[in-house]
């Protein structure tokens, strides 16, 4: 009986010290937000999810109004931009923020920021982002 007790006290205690960082990891993949993420947050990390990078490429940070959205889903979107971009030879990244004045794209590329468009205006950037992308890329020491 008494070691019964004291097994269930140790399972308790793993229980109490483990719960917490089970708990902001299940929230983090929820929200996909770096800031909650347990023992894994790194300054790349955070300014990736804010939509900047030091790395050289094209980030397309959409503000995502669910409200204005119309037929047009959020996948359907990063399907579009995606292939748009893979059009012109270049890869993309899309991140979601949340919006409320209507749904919103704004293309980052290093130091750059080219928009916010409106989603039916979405295309009139890719075209900026892409030769600032390529400008980059051809001063960059790697190439």
């Amino acid at each position: 009986m008494r070691r019964k007790r004291g097994l269930a006290t140790i399972i308790v205690i793993v229980l109490l010290v483990v719960a917490p960082t089970v708990a902001s990891l299940i929230w983090y993949k929820v929200t996909g937000n770096p800031l909650i993420r347990p023992l894994g947050i790194t300054q790349e990390k955070i300014r990736a999810y804010e939509g900047f990078s030091s790395a050289l490429e094209i980030v397309a940070v959409v503000e995502w109004d669910p409200a204005r959205s119309g037929q047009v889903g959020r996948e359907d979107l990063r399907r579009a931009l995606t292939r748009a971009f893979k059009v012109k030879g270049v890869p993309v990244r899309v991140v979601f923020r949340p919006g409320s004045s209507g749904t919103r794209i704004t293309y980052r590329v290093g130091p750059s920021t080219i928009g916010p468009y409106a989603r039916a205006r979405a295309a009139e950037g890719i075209g900026a982002a892409v030769e600032a992308y390529r400008m980059l890329a051809r001063d960059s020491p790697e190439s």
